[in-house]
């Protein structure tokens, strides 16, 4: 029989024959990032309600924190929002440049669990964000109310480590994410060093250990407070929350059914972003009896959630409640 190979230099050899071979090729996933959105009860505010659907504007808007991804998810807690609010979720979409958007709502823990393990055989995660409330230990999705929906240390571990990208980031603008669970830190408020914060024992750590990817958190608790307006800002000496609510309660009385007011006035440049959201039964704490003054009734703010137009003018910081610990968001990386 003739000799079928031939060789090739010193080292190889190949079949003279072979002409077809098999071609290796690497399929490289597609990506998703996905916006969690918190229920707001906490403050029952015609200034804080919209919180955290305001400070996904701002998030998504940065191109290195949102990177360019196949697929967006926003997944909101479908509990304590109105209509008009719920529109201020989906608008989300149109500042996202996305092959597919989807907007889901999430009705119970399972519901959250699963947007973690949706699809991942065809899309890996690349990068979270999540707007919430938090306590040590846990993100609360659906604080102070229930059903819980809480992301805890036990969910990270049943869901499968392979579901990030390798370069995949886990943003938690919840409180005290980067802090350890244990009873003796729930209520402390002042710390000598970053050690006795345990940030070895968080849930932002576990999360980073779990999938290798880098989390970003607070140690401290997040200040959602300037998110739509800075109460700081003062309009000819007058209050800008005073000027919001001036407008707010003359347009109550012009155009009381209206399910969104546009607070611009024709004149003052500083409302020209601002919107009230129809929202029955928020805020109706305190009277208005013959002059006497209380609560957002007395306030004239009840009734109304506050909106930005362009969604939240920032992203939350750290608050200043708590002595000892950094501001600013802290990287965990896997250890």
């Amino acid at each position: 029989m003739a000799d079928n190979w031939e060789l090739i230099g010193k080292s190889s050899t190949s079949p003279r024959s072979n002409t077809n071979r098999a071609v290796v090729s690497t399929r490289v996933p597609k990506t998703e990032n996905i916006i969690f959105i918190g229920s707001e009860y906490n403050y029952d505010s015609f200034w804080l309600k919209n919180m955290f659907i305001a400070a996904a504007y701002p998030f998504v808007k940065d191109r290195a924190k949102f990177r360019i991804c196949d697929k967006v998810t926003i997944a909101y807690i479908d509990y304590g929002y109105s209509n008009a609010e719920k529109l201020a979720i989906e608008n989300l979409k149109n500042e996202i440049s996305s092959e597919v958007k989807e907007v889901k709502a999430i009705k119970n823990h399972s519901d959250m669990i699963n947007i973690f393990k949706n699809d991942r055989s065809a899309y890996k995660i690349q990068d979270v964000a999540i707007f919430s409330h938090g306590l040590n230990g846990k993100i609360t999705l659906n604080y102070n109310k229930k059903p819980d929906i809480n992301l805890l240390k036990s969910d990270i571990t049943n869901i499968s480590s392979n579901s990030f990208m390798l370069t995949g980031k886990l943003y938690s603008y919840a409180c005290r994410t980067g802090m350890s669970d244990a009873f003796s830190l729930r209520l402390t408020d002042t710390f000598r060093s970053i050690a006795e914060a345990k940030p070895d024992d968080s849930l932002a750590q576990s999360i980073a250990d779990h999938f290798d990817i880098e989390v970003h958190a607070f140690y401290v608790r997040s200040f959602y407070g300037d998110i739509i307006r800075q109460k700081s800002k003062k309009v000819n000496n007058i209050p800008i929350s005073q000027i919001i609510t001036n407008s707010l309660v003359t347009k109550k009385e012009l155009i009381p059914n209206s399910s969104i007011i546009n607070l611009y006035d024709g004149a003052t440049e500083a409302l020209r972003p601002f919107e009230a959201l129809k929202h029955r039964g928020l805020a109706e704490s305190g009277f208005n009896i013959l002059g006497i003054k209380s609560g957002a009734v007395g306030e004239g703010t009840n009734g109304y959630s506050l909106w930005r137009k362009t969604g939240g003018r920032a992203l939350p910081v750290g608050a200043t409640d708590i002595d000892g610990l950094p501001r600013s968001m802290q990287v965990f990386n896997k250890k």
